[in-house]
């Protein structure tokens, strides 16, 4: 067929329209070899492909990580043509973000004047996004405060991006200085804005200030929406504010979802009343609602909490007979539970967890070395935080304060009671395999840290 097609391209008007077309349709087609022999062909003869073909075939060429075809085509674009636009310098900035290499993405935005296009408002919050997805706030405001003096106005997007993403680090008084800079750039925030603000105050426990940010928020004539009332009521720890809150909500005209019944009925599992709890879970199916894997993770917490391992246990098969996969939150629940149960339940548990194919995160590190710390053996903490350390494994906050509470018991001598062998081994084993697994993922982290030498080397011999 590609045969046949080029042959006859010449009689085509324009004659580049056939072969364009053929193009595209390799690359929806996500045959990116037999696109790039199209353009290779077409090139041949003088033709030039379409702005938006190459664009397409770009962005199959990031996604599966073809990074020395990319380049080859820029630098076609840039001297045969179509010159390249904003657009696609957006399209490259985004594909290198997205697979982490946010440096290239940063080097990609300060380069565009040359190239006689000017960074918009587009290309700005995709490396402000992929700062604050990094946990680099600080440079994402520098980048906001660069793309005001370069004349490009900061976009609601813009600015609910970084006031998320300081709420997400528990910096609250600076999300709200953001929030408060809505107005300076003439912007009115809207209710996905006042949302994130008031979940941030929300995490940080503040519900005063979220109450007031609510009233404000209603006071200028902006409607709030379900999810605003879900933040709300995950922020009362009273459940009569809760309550209170649901219905409100109610009288707003607005239905509650999975996410209000979840809230109420975590509300009332922490306070251990299992009526109003099963009551909340009646009137999530009343209203068309089955419970999904945060219900059934609630449930968990419940029972490990109060430790029932047993109905925990059960819960386990339910929800996998049900249809639902378990998720890091549920593994590290029942870890949890298991970790603080002394009898053979928890070894039945734990070789349920290993057969489900359990990946462990950060929260399960912390797990594993804050029971080190309770069952008497702070030195064995420090150990494995030493290990880990050495594999660039990424602690947390929480992480650093173990160690730390793990240093202050060794320097004050601290008598805490040992647990018995059997469960010191127990614990060393767990441990042991979560290392392993975070050692043997060890490789793929370290080639995708060093981005530049990865493409450099994917064009070696064929550049």
């Amino acid at each position: 067929m590609v045969e046949f097609m080029w042959a006859g391209h010449s009689k085509y008007e324009p004659d580049f329209s056939v072969l364009d077309t053929l193009m595209r349709g390799f690359t929806n087609a996500e045959m990116g070899n037999e696109a790039l022999e199209i353009l290779s062909r077409m090139r041949e003869v003088g033709l030039r492909p379409s702005s938006s073909a190459v664009c397409v075939l770009v962005k199959l060429l990031l996604r599966i990580g073809d990074y020395c075809s990319v380049w080859k085509l820029f630098r076609d674009m840039v001297r045969k043509g179509p010159r390249p636009s904003n657009y696609t310098f957006s399209m490259l900035i985004l594909g290198f973000c997205r697979k982490g290499f946010v440096r290239i993405g940063e080097s990609l935005l300060h380069v565009m004047r040359k190239f006689h296009c000017e960074p918009d408002v587009f290309a700005y919050n995709i490396v402000i996004r992929a700062s604050c997805a990094r946990g680099q706030t600080a440079k994402a405001l520098e980048w906001m405060c660069l793309m005001s003096a370069s004349g490009c106005k900061p976009s609601l997007v813009t600015f609910n991006t970084v006031v998320d993403a300081l709420c997400k680090e528990g910096n609250v008084v600076e999300a709200r200085r953001v929030f408060d800079g809505l107005c300076d750039c003439g912007l009115y925030p809207n209710t996905i804005i006042y949302n994130t603000m008031m979940n941030g105050y929300v995490k940080a426990r503040d519900i005063r200030q979220a109450n007031l940010l609510f009233e404000e928020m209603r006071s200028k004539g902006i409607v709030p929406d379900g999810i605003t009332f879900n933040i709300l009521l995950s922020g009362h720890y009273k459940m009569k504010s809760a309550i209170n809150a649901f219905m409100e909500m109610g009288q707003n005209g607005l239905k509650p979802d999975i996410v209000t019944f979840n809230t109420l009925f975590g509300g009332y599992c922490k306070a251990f009343d299992t009526v109003s709890a099963d009551q909340i879970v009646n009137k999530m199916y009343a209203s068309g609602w089955n419970p999904d894997i945060t219900t059934y993770n609630i449930s968990l917490h419940g029972f490990c909490s109060i430790g029932q391992i047993n109905h925990a246990v059960k819960m386990l098969d339910e929800l996998v007979w049900a249809g639902f996969v378990p998720n890091t939150v549920t593994y590290n629940t029942l870890l949890n539970g298991a970790l603080g149960d002394r009898r053979h339940r928890a070894l039945i548990l734990t070789a349920k967890l290993l057969k489900m194919a359990f990946f462990p995160n950060v929260v399960t590190i912390n797990l594993l070395m804050s029971h080190f710390c309770k069952k008497g053996m702070p030195e064995r903490a420090l150990i494995w935080g030493r290990n880990l350390s050495e594999i660039s494994f990424d602690f947390d906050e929480i992480t650093y304060k173990i160690l730390a509470q793990a240093y202050r018991h060794i320097g004050k001598n601290v008598d805490v009671r040992r647990e018995t062998s059997n469960q010191s081994v127990f614990l060393e084993s767990l441990m042991y395999i979560t290392y392993v697994y975070f050692l043997q993922n060890k490789s793929f982290k370290e080639e995708t840290r060093n981005p530049l030498m990865l493409i450099e080397s994917s064009c070696e011999g064929s550049c």
